[in-house]
């Protein structure tokens, strides 16, 4: 696969360079404890990553941030992960509502996800928020914004994104086309901060999550690269 060789390729280089190319892992859509979620995080803790699950707090079953203690860091997914536009790409996080509407929503159920491995980290559903947000959420206590993209270096607020999602979202969610995947890799790496996976464990097919495995695979054995995580990208 042409988007795994390229990452390998890149990671070759950082070795010969005496470097280490850092990759965090982010899975969204925790809301309870299942086959599939155990299977992520498991694969996670084998390769040596410390996968970063984004809870929707609305929905989320008390028992998952329970058995999270100790495994993963948690990170605040929005709210109910409703959609509040009434025209457009949906968003939760939009230009729909007042600004301070929205925070007042987010802090009151921030309140649940309040555990040893909570990171105070916005995610907004479908990767969207209204840009004005992010100095409220700085003001509110967060320490930053994780969306999937390139990230914006003149945001408030300290931003670090994804940018690998091997579902094919447009298409039948199986495996994303190589071709995608390699461009994806391309952004990655060209955005010069650490390279971000992003999964949902709770739509993976046996084909992204063969990719996923090969990924954090080769992660764990390269000696270019390494896994970082949440707490340290996103420091007190």
């Amino acid at each position: 696969m042409q988007a795994l060789t390229l990452l390998e390729q890149a990671f070759d280089a950082a070795a010969e360079a005496g470097r280490r190319v850092e990759v965090w892992w982010r899975d969204d859509d925790a809301v309870a404890i299942g086959p599939r979620l155990e299977r992520t995080v498991g694969l996670a803790e084998r390769c040596g990553a410390s996968v970063a699950l984004a809870v929707i707090p609305a929905m989320v079953d008390v028992r998952l941030l329970a058995w999270c203690d100790g495994r993963t860091h948690v990170l605040q997914h929005g709210a109910a992960h409703d959609n509040h536009q009434t025209s457009g790409k949906s968003a939760e996080l939009g230009d729909a509502r007042g600004v301070g509407e929205i925070i007042d929503e987010l802090v009151l159920l921030r309140g649940r996800l309040a555990v040893p491995g909570f990171v105070p980290v916005m995610v907004p559903p479908w990767n969207r928020m209204r840009p004005d947000l992010a100095a409220a959420l700085e003001d509110a206590g967060y320490r930053g914004v994780s969306q999937f993209g390139a990230g914006a270096a003149d945001t408030p607020i300290r931003r670090v994104d994804t940018h690998i999602d091997p579902v094919a979202w447009r298409g039948d969610r199986g495996l994303a086309s190589d071709e995608a995947l390699t461009r994806m890799v391309r952004r990655g790496l060209a955005a010069g901060g650490p390279i971000g996976l992003l999964t949902h464990h709770a739509v993976e097919t046996d084909t992204v999550s063969e990719f996923v495995r090969r990924f954090a695979v080769l992660v764990a054995r390269h000696p270019g690269a390494t896994w970082t995580d949440a707490a340290r990208l996103f420091p007190q």
